[in-house]
């Protein structure tokens, strides 16, 4: 039976009650791969792990757990389908999250307006004199989920990277935030992009940190030179932020606006440049 593990083992390594695993098997989309005729304990492979990995994945993301049996074919559940179904869900979870969290920025900025309806700006706390185009904000500490972009040298793949961090996040029990964006990291005036992903630092245990590695990053806070721009910056952030750079190593970060007065102006992103 060593190659078999128990139900009570596969409850406590995913963390998925005894009563669920059951209830899976009742509906036919998590069969065990061995039940003691005997006792009637049920046993399952280590293979069986990332099925029900996907199945509570895609739980979170909405699916009832009614319709799971829809993708079980031929006694065995049809993992492509379900994952597709899923990703589905999480990119109208994503659209209805981004619409509600500008709906709630559009009334935090009219709440901390001035009389004439725009943003209040910081005063200045890096005592530089910036060009015109150029403000200050201030920022508490912004913990990020990120994933390499590679090659990406134009902004239509934007959606599937926001996707596959919204997904990792929820594998990893995180809680994603708002905004998402791109990091422009320069050293020694070397580029490398990453696509990141907002999310609460209380729900990073050390374990959570451990696993994810250099995939979470600590945007430190303080004050960031900030430029509002009408596009995605692939391959000029660099020479739109010259005016304000110190020196070849350095992160732009490439966020949504907070203030939805910019997005109807026509710039709906902004650029952040960390000044201390």
């Amino acid at each position: 039976m060593s190659q078999y593990l128990s139900i009570g083992k596969v409850s406590k390594l995913k963390n998925v009650s005894i009563k669920s695993l059951r209830y899976y098997d009742s509906i036919g989309i998590l069969k065990p791969a061995f039940v003691n005729t005997e006792t009637n304990y049920r046993y399952y492979t280590e293979e069986q792990l990332y099925l029900l990995d996907a199945i509570t994945l895609c739980i979170k993301l909405g699916i009832p757990l009614k319709d799971l049996n829809h993708y079980v074919e031929k006694g065995s559940i049809n993992l492509q389908k379900l994952l597709y179904d899923g990703k589905i869900l999480a990119e109208e979870r994503i659209l209805e999250i981004r619409n509600c969290l500008e709906a709630l920025q559009e009334t935090l900025q009219k709440l901390s307006s001035s009389g004439d309806g725009m943003a209040k700006i910081p005063e200045s706390k890096s005592g530089l004199l910036l060009p015109d185009g150029f403000y200050e904000n201030a920022y508490d500490t912004r913990m990020v989920l990120t994933v390499p972009l590679e090659d990406m040298d134009t902004p239509k793949y934007y959606g599937q990277y926001i996707l596959r961090l919204f997904v990792t996040a929820q594998q990893m029990n995180l809680n994603a935030a708002y905004p998402s964006g791109i990091l422009h990291d320069y050293q020694d005036g070397r580029l490398k992009r990453y696509m990141f992903l907002t999310v609460n630092e209380q729900d990073l245990s050390a374990d959570a940190l451990h696993k994810a590695g250099e995939a979470v990053r600590k945007l430190p806070a303080g004050c960031y030179i900030c430029r509002k721009i009408s596009t995605h910056m692939l391959g000029s952030v660099k020479e739109e932020m010259k005016e304000v750079l110190r020196n070849d190593s350095f992160c732009i970060i490439e966020t949504d606006t907070a203030s939805a007065q910019n997005k109807k102006n026509g710039y709906p992103f902004e650029l952040q440049y960390f000044a201390g």
